[in-house]
């Protein structure tokens, strides 16, 4: 069977692309804090632990619901809030502006907690420390910065008297990457055009994947070449770089809609054409992704239809 340049020329963009992002399933948001099984409390502390854990689940659920009167409630009337730059909001009221102008952007988020310490320090103080994560939109990793709250009880009823909100701990290339870590291996893709095999490896710094791929046509190599994926600081996205072995390269950015990954690029075929396409990635199961063209122009004319295949993990080999 003879493979057309054309048909060949987009088998390579889609190999090159194809692998890049389906199979992380949605992350799911940690549960809000469970102070009651981060520390050692006497037991009659105990309730003094339950009520709290209810608390600060109670201020999550009411901060993604976009309440700032219900926050409001939930904080004695003296309380502080201190940013990461340092500047103080005092008083209930106050509070209560603050979180009804932030909860009004389009950065309010969805907020998680995760507590590490909760201590009591008399009767009625206690303070606790964690980490706090913001998701901002789909397909953006979450802000994530460390705080601590001070716990007051008043009228017998448990309330936040101070939250101090540190710098935001800065996540490397690698901790990125670390959400398509499982691409890691090998992958395979059977079609009558040929057969696309990819590997891929952390690069030796582990700040960036490494993929080679190559296309068998009627059982021989037609073409082959690599793919560079690395975090991208100033759009905090994925962003991948692709070569073949005929002269072929596109440059692409990943980012997640839901349940699945949407790849941007464009670039120039082997054959010379300039290209670009809009795929989507969705992980059926463990092993296998389905990928989808969503859009795609070649020379600046758009192609119509939308193609659709299945990338799945090789079977192992007998006795390995």
């Amino acid at each position: 069977m003879k493979v057309h340049a054309a048909a060949l020329g987009f088998l390579a963009l889609f190999a090159t692309l194809g692998l890049v992002a389906a199979q992380n399933p949605p992350t799911r948001e940690p549960d809000p804090a469970k102070p009651g099984e981060q520390v050692a409390a006497s037991q009659e502390r105990e309730p003094d632990v339950r009520a709290i854990t209810d608390l600060l689940a109670s201020f999550v659920k009411t901060y993604n619901s976009k309440d700032p009167k219900a926050l409001g409630a939930l904080f004695t009337p003296e309380a502080e809030i201190e940013d990461e730059d340092g500047d103080i909001t005092r008083g209930r009221d106050a509070i209560v502006a603050r979180f009804a102008e932030t909860l009004a952007g389009s950065e309010a988020g969805t907020l998680a907690v995760n507590t590490e310490s909760l201590r009591f320090l008399g009767t009625d103080l206690a303070i606790e420390e964690g980490t706090a994560s913001l998701t901002v939109s789909a397909g953006a990793p979450p802000q994530t910065n460390r705080y601590s709250v001070i716990y007051a009880r008043q009228g017998g009823r448990w309330l936040h008297a101070r939250i101090r909100d540190e710098q935001p701990d800065e996540v490397t290339p690698h901790e990125q990457l670390l959400q398509l870590e499982w691409m890691l291996g090998e992958w395979v893709n059977e079609s009558d055009d040929g057969i696309v095999k990819t590997r891929c490896k952390w690069s030796d710094d582990g700040n960036f994947l490494l993929r080679e791929f190559d296309v068998k046509v009627e059982g021989r190599i037609a073409l082959r070449g690599t793919q560079h994926i690395g975090w991208d600081a100033q759009r905090k996205q994925f962003r991948m770089w692709v070569f073949d072995d005929r002269g072929g390269f596109a440059e692409g950015l990943l980012s997640r809609d839901g349940e699945r990954w949407i790849i941007k690029a464009s670039g120039v075929r082997s054959d010379g054409q300039s290209v670009s396409t809009t795929n989507a990635f969705t992980a059926i199961g463990k092993d296998r992704i389905l990928w989808e063209t969503l859009e795609r122009t070649v020379g600046g004319e758009a192609v119509p239809g939308n193609d659709q295949y299945f990338l799945v993990r090789p079977a192992p080999v007998p006795g390995k």
